[in-house]
């Protein structure tokens, strides 16, 4: 089983404009509204993977209620904490005149100290019957920026293989927990590194300091350039393939959804052939999130098909 960590949940919702004008009244051609925050994708992508999964963190107020049905219908387990106030929203925009997508993130309710003590618990109730606990997303006012790193210990110390896919601070003290597997995307690890850069040796450079800290799995990636892994004993390039892109939103999440999945069949193992095997399914899963406006959606067989055309090259 696969349990996912959300703390900071959404409502996300998508419009999809003929064309974008600022300071103008806008009429939405199309709006798309499902529970998301970025563990909540993993949630959903794991599930139509066909993992067994379950879906954590805190949820408040009506839009609370909207996440927890809409996962219920769609068939995923949760167990939240729920809280004072109201889960936020997300919106994506999609400008079709302009060929750009624009994206506008609620900060979410503040979290007490108490409801923060209760997840810690849940998820260490959790994590005993988890191969694989996924930690996603920004962190909500009221939360220290070293939440992650207390929640990954404790799931960790059940046994269960930790992956972290956060940014900014929530990022850099999280890692001090020492995730088994983190995910950091070129901006994330632009911001580790310090500067912008399009080099690569830079981004393994970055990676090999992160494997130092005791990290076991790296994974940077880079929009449609694909990916790079890093082990202390090995390094691959993962190209994905071409697909018609309507929506980069969630493609970061379906990656990690597709990687538990398969570290989930393993029970956990972290050999070099399972990874192999779970970064090309976490590459066919983001790109067919990529082909479709939804956030964290995926066409199983649409999976199947670009797994075959995923290339992983030794570094």
């Amino acid at each position: 089983m696969i349990t996912t960590v959300t703390v900071n949940a959404a409502i996300d919702k998508s419009y999809h404009l003929k064309q974008l004008e600022l300071g103008q009244v806008n009429r939405v051609a199309d709006v798309i509204a499902v529970p998301g925050g970025k563990g909540i994708n993993v949630s959903k992508v794991a599930h139509a993977l066909g993992t067994p999964v379950v879906a954590s963190g805190f949820l408040g107020g009506t839009n609370g209620r909207f996440i927890q049905q809409g996962l219920a219908e769609m068939g995923v387990r949760n167990e939240f904490v729920w809280v004072e106030g109201n889960s936020r929203e997300t919106i994506a925009i999609w400008d079709e005149a302009g060929g750009m997508e624009t994206e506008l993130l609620e900060p979410g309710p503040a979290i007490e100290e108490y409801a923060q003590q209760q997840l810690v618990e849940k998820i260490a109730g959790l994590a005993k019957t988890s191969s694989v606990v996924t930690f996603s997303g920004s962190l909500p006012k009221g939360i220290p920026a070293d939440f992650y790193a207390r929640l990954i210990q404790v799931a960790k110390r059940e046994g269960a293989i930790t992956i972290l896919d956060s940014s900014n601070e929530a990022l850099v003290k999280g890692l001090e927990g020492i995730p088994d597997i983190c995910k950091p995307n070129r901006d994330e690890i632009e911001q580790l590194i310090g500067h912008r850069t399009h080099d690569q040796k830079e981004f393994r450079l970055a990676a090999e300091k992160l494997l130092d800290k005791g990290i076991q799995v790296v994974i940077v990636s880079m929009d449609q350039e694909g990916a790079i892994a890093m082990t202390a004993d090995a390094a691959w390039l993962i190209i994905p393939p071409h697909v018609q892109v309507k929506s980069t939103v969630g493609c970061g999440d379906s990656m990690v959804a597709g990687i538990a999945h398969i570290l989930d069949r393993y029970k956990g193992s972290l050999g070099a052939e399972e990874l192999k095997e779970a970064l090309r399914l976490g590459t066919a899963a983001a790109a067919s999130n990529a082909m479709h406006r939804e956030v964290g959606f995926i066409e199983p067989e649409e999976v199947k098909d670009l797994l075959e055309k995923v290339t992983i090259r030794r570094l």
